[in-house]
C-alpha cells in the first residue's frame, strides 16, 4: 500500500464510508417525525376549540345544569275544550324592559309544593309547573339538599339560595344554613336550593357568564311569581331586569329548554320548553295546585 492515503495502486481497493450519508438521512427522519407531531397537536387543538368553543359557560360550575341546554322553543297552546273552571288559573303577563322580553306567570287560588318525576304532572290540578332544582350531570343526583313531604332525598349546599314551601306558605332567601330547613323536615314541607339572583332588592353576583334563557322564582310585592326570558341572557343582566321590576327577592330556577306549562284564566295549557327524558328519575319541579 502506498504511504500517501490519497493515492491507489492498481492492486489496491478503497472502501467509501456510509456514515456520513446515514447520519445525515437520520436528521432529515428526524426532522419529519417532530413535523408530524407538531402539525398533529395544531390539529388536535383546533378541533377541541371548535368543540367547546360554543358551550354555555353555566357548566363552569362542578355541577351540571343537565336541562339547560341552549335550544329554545316557541310555548305550544293545548285548547280547552270545556267550559274553563275559574277556580285556580295563572295570570300571564308580558312586560318588556331595556328592550328585553319577559314572561310573568302569577299563580291565582293554588298552592305549592314539589314533585319528581314526569308521571306527576298529569294531575288535571296543576295550574303552573316548572322545572326547579339542577340534576347532577355525573351521577343522575338533584344538586344540593332537597326535601319532599317532609323526607330528605338528597344533601349539600352547592348554592346558597333556597326555597322553602311548609303548610302552603312558601319563602326564598339565601343563606349555607338556614332554620328552614328543619321546619321542612319536622313540618312534612319541601326544600331546595339554586342559585340566588336577587336579595332585598340587590343583585347577587353568580360565577356562570355564560347566556341562556332564564327563569326564576322570585317575590314581587308580597307575591311569588316565575319570571321566564324571552331571549339568551346572562345572570348578571337577568338579575339586574327582575331588580328594575321590583323584584325583591329571586332565585334562580333550571333555564333553556327546561319544561313546564301553565293554565290561563280560560282553561287553556300553554307548555314550555321540551320534556326531559323519561329515564332521567330525579327530574323535579316546583308545581302549584288548585285549593
Amino acid at each position: 500500500m502506498n504511504k500517501n492515503s490519497n493515492e491507489i495502486s492498481e492492486n489496491e481497493i478503497r472502501i467509501i464510508s456510509a456514515k456520513e450519508p446515514e447520519r445525515h438521512n437520520n436528521k432529515k427522519h428526524t426532522f419529519r417525525l417532530w413535523l408530524l407531531i407538531i402539525l398533529g397537536v395544531l390539529i388536535l387543538g383546533c378541533v377541541v376549540f371548535v368543540l367547546t368553543r360554543d358551550a354555555d359557560s353555566d357548566n363552569d360550575s362542578f355541577i351540571e345544569e343537565t336541562y339547560d341546554t341552549v335550544i329554545d322553543s316557541e310555548p305550544q297552546i293545548i285548547k280547552n275544550e270545556t267550559t274553563p273552571d275559574i277556580e285556580g288559573f295563572t295570570i300571564s303577563r308580558d312586560t318588556t324592559l331595556n328592550k328585553t322580553e319577559l314572561l310573568i306567570l302569577t299563580p291565582e287560588n293554588a298552592r305549592p309544593r314539589l314533585i319528581i318525576g314526569n308521571e306527576l304532572l298529569n294531575n288535571p290540578n296543576i295550574i303552573l309547573a316548572t322545572q326547579a332544582a339542577d340534576v347532577r350531570g355525573d351521577n343522575g343526583q338533584i344538586a344540593g339538599t332537597f326535601v319532599l313531604n317532609g323526607e330528605l332525598i338528597s344533601k349539600g349546599e352547592a348554592k346558597a339560595g333556597f326555597c322553602s314551601i311548609t303548610d302552603g306558605e312558601l319563602s326564598i332567601g339565601v343563606a349555607d344554613a338556614t332554620p328552614m330547613l328543619e321546619q321542612a323536615l319536622t313540618e312534612d314541607g319541601y326544600f331546595f336550593r339554586q342559585y340566588p339572583l336577587v336579595v332585598g332588592g340587590q343583585i347577587v353576583e353568580n360565577k356562570p357568564k355564560g347566556k341562556a334563557i332564564r327563569k326564576a322564582l322570585a317575590e314581587i310585592g308580597g307575591r311569588t311569581c316565575v319570571v321566564m326570558s324571552k331571549e339568551r341572557l346572562t345572570f348578571q343582566y337577568f338579575s339586574q331586569l327582575l331588580v328594575d321590576m321590583g323584584v325583591r327577592n329571586a332565585i334562580y330556577l333550571v333555564g333553556s329548554s327546561s319544561y313546564g306549562f301553565y293554565v290561563n284564566e280560560d282553561g287553556n295549557k300553554i307548555l314550555t320548553g321540551e320534556k326531559p327524558k323519561s329515564e332521567l328519575e330525579n327530574v323535579n319541579y316546583i308545581i302549584w295546585e288548585k285549593l
